[in-house]
């Protein structure tokens, strides 16, 4: 049996008040119908080489500068937005992220940074204030995960910089993000293991579904043979007390019974491109509108987006935790809603 790291006052006051913040939002979400969370794709640039990545573009098109992204968020607030998660790409390459961040808690968001972690020990004074939580990439307990992620070196940077937090910053919520594919799923308790070494909860992500919109580009080949066997190993991680994020009825119900689930996502979270487009999942060649060129409210009342919504209850493709959970949430099952108060707590 295996205990969960030790947690801190200032955590799990902070956890409290995110447990708070969350089912405020989630039941306000469910009235207006509309999103509470922005997942801003600020960067399609990337210093990785992932084979499964669909959203690295170095050629990325013209990026929302730091005032036009602060004008998105001020309107999001007005349009009851609480949250915003920061990725890529990889979001660290932009050197005004501080600038983001900060535009991003002035209008009062909890703040979340997906993140490779090649920079993120050198960046972490300049960002900590501004930030609730981090994800960080990690798909192997070893250098391994240089290969896979085509860095050198990445490997030994991400522990020290998750080591760094824990020393510099320990009121930092840390998560770790393991893409599951053929290669590492039978190395799930030394990933566990290592991440309860590291003070931080972490996630499995299979690597199954997803179409770029630059490219439309499909990963579903580098799905993982044995995704079945390998949900219910995470299960009984779980149940040994290992700081895993995913919840039972995702593991048992969707990855091991495959058994469908309605998709609630477009109405808790709107995803932006780096450019100011607005994705629709349901037609990647047609986004909803552009923050740069139209008021978000006008996005937000559009016949696009109203169609997104109803669409995404027929759709139940994707098989990423992020929204599968989510949907989970929005209906209030039980157990995921539980296990994803209880992750704002876990450290």
């Amino acid at each position: 049996m295996r205990n969960a790291p030790y947690a801190s006052g200032a955590k799990v006051k902070r956890a409290f008040v995110g447990m708070n913040r969350l089912i405020v939002a989630l039941a306000a979400s469910r009235v207006r119908q509309r999103p509470f969370y922005f997942s801003h794709l600020v960067t399609t640039r990337c210093n990785c080489r992932c084979p499964t990545c669909i959203w690295r573009d170095n050629r990325s098109p013209s990026e929302m500068s730091a005032a036009e992204i602060g004008r998105l968020y001020r309107q999001g607030r007005r349009h009851g937005f609480k949250a915003v998660g920061l990725w890529g790409g990889e979001p660290l390459l932009r050197d005004d992220l501080a600038e983001i961040l900060f535009a991003a808690k002035r209008e009062g968001f909890i703040t979340t940074l997906l993140t490779n972690g090649y920079y993120l020990e050198e960046r972490t004074g300049e960002l900590h204030d501004k930030l609730d939580s981090v994800v960080v990439s990690l798909d192997y307990p070893d250098e391994e995960h240089d290969r896979q992620r085509g860095c050198r070196g990445l490997f030994q940077r991400v522990v020290g910089a998750l080591e760094t937090l824990n020393r510099r910053y320990p009121e930092m919520k840390v998560m770790v993000n393991c893409l599951l594919h053929r290669g590492n799923e039978d190395r799930l308790l030394e990933m566990a293991e290592l991440c309860q070494k590291l003070r931080g909860s972490f996630y499995v992500c299979p690597v199954k579904v997803g179409v770029s919109p630059e490219t439309g580009h499909s990963v579903k080949g580098w799905e993982a043979e044995g995704e079945t066997a390998a949900a219910r190993a995470l299960a009984g991680l779980k149940k040994n007390r290992y700081p895993l994020n995913n919840s039972y009825t995702y593991l048992e119900r969707f990855l091991t019974r495959r058994e469908s689930y309605v998709c609630h996502l477009p109405k808790i979270s709107l995803l932006v491109y780096p450019g100011g487009e607005v994705a629709n999942c349901t037609n990647p060649s047609a986004p909803l509108g552009n923050v740069r060129k139209e008021p978000l409210g006008d996005i937000l009342e559009s016949p696009a987006y109203e169609r997104l919504k109803k669409q995404a209850l027929h759709c139940n493709h994707c098989n990423n935790p992020n929204i599968v959970e989510t949907s989970y949430m929005w209906d209030f099952k039980p157990e995921p809603l539980w296990n994803a108060l209880k992750v704002l707590a876990k450290y």
